[in-house]
């Protein structure tokens, strides 16, 4: 029987097969979308994408260094911007930085002490004032300008205010003084108002003055006066400061130059009770002691520099009454703003 049909169905199997093999390795190397339904493949070469990252810290536009005086320092802000980092990491160059939710203005500044003697030390009663007049209290998280300052020291560090959401500091100043006191304010940006305080006033000197020691005659002369929001120098090795005024008040200070007469020695001007200088306000006696005094003995013929310095009202008829109670007085008005 002979085998060459057989032999010619082999060779077309054959050639059947061979056909998609070939028709495979010829195929173009563009991608093949995929299928409806399917995810493309993921390209392992491509470079991931960053991380989300902490806002970078926004600096104020329009601000240039300013400083303000508070009680015993002068505070100048030398730069401000806004920033999401939490006060206690703001400022660590050794530690990762922390962020929150909330974002914080960061107010760069220098805190000197103006006085040698005592130091300064201020954590409350300092607000970041937005422009609805909202008070942001202080942060004093982790800031050298926060704790205790030196006599005569400066202290580098930055005030913390955590901002409401949506706030911005257009408008905003920084504010020095406890609620119900006067308060000092710095705005942010723009021009700097004329401080109204201290205020130089003129107060009639009363002459000779007969002291309570024995009727001592002793001339009185009122050199320099004004009118503050706080009274704080150095004198004989120590600083002499009053408490920031409360709101409705204001400090009186008298310079004086206080002349003894030329055959007595020992002669004082007393400000304890009953003494020879009174406070009188709306034509009442209020007291005989000063916020401060340095009145001492003066030496026969000799002149001292003596102070005085009284709280009083910001309104209304404020006098000072010199001379011994049951002795010859004189009242002198104190001009008020």
């Amino acid at each position: 029987m002979p085998r060459r049909p057989l032999r010619r169905l082999s060779q077309a199997i054959a050639l059947a097969v061979a056909i998609p093999v070939l028709a495979a390795g010829c195929a173009t190397e563009e991608p093949v979308a995929p299928l409806d339904g399917q995810q493309a493949a993921t390209n392992l070469d491509a470079e991931p994408e960053p991380s989300p990252t902490p806002d970078a810290p926004a600096p104020l536009a329009g601000f240039t260094p300013r400083s303000i005086s508070y009680l015993n320092a002068e505070i100048t802000v030398t730069g401000v911007e806004v920033s999401p980092q939490t006060p206690r990491s703001y400022g660590d160059t050794t530690g990762t930085p922390e962020y929150g939710d909330a974002h914080y203005a960061y107010l760069a500044v220098k805190v000197a002490n103006q006085l040698n003697f005592t130091t300064f030390l201020v954590q409350d009663g300092v607000f970041l004032a937005l422009a609805d007049d909202e008070l942001v209290p202080l942060d004093s998280s982790g800031s050298p300008a926060t704790d205790v300052i030196a006599p005569g020291a400066t202290a580098t560090g930055w005030y913390a205010f955590e901002l409401p959401a949506g706030a911005t500091l257009e408008g905003a100043s920084l504010v020095f003084g406890p609620a119900g006191h006067r308060q000092e304010r710095l705005p942010l940006i723009g021009d700097l108002p004329t401080p109204e305080y201290p205020k130089a006033i003129t107060v009639a000197s009363p002459g000779t003055v007969l002291t309570g020691n024995s009727g001592c005659p002793l001339t009185v002369e009122v050199e320099k006066a004004y009118l503050a929001h706080w009274v704080g120098f150095d004198e004989g090795g120590r600083s002499h400061t009053t408490k920031q005024a409360e709101a409705g008040r204001l400090k009186l200070h008298l310079g004086l130059a206080v002349t003894g007469p030329a055959d007595r020695s020992g002669c004082f001007i007393a400000t304890g009770s009953g003494g020879d200088v009174h406070l009188i306000v709306d034509g009442d006696r209020l007291g005989d002691y000063p916020e401060l005094g340095g009145t001492t003995n003066v030496a026969a013929g000799a002149t001292d520099r003596q102070y005085l310095v009284f709280d009083i009202p910001d309104s209304g008829q404020v006098e000072i009454e010199w001379g011994r109670l049951g002795g010859k007085q004189v009242r002198i008005p104190v001009p008020l703003p």
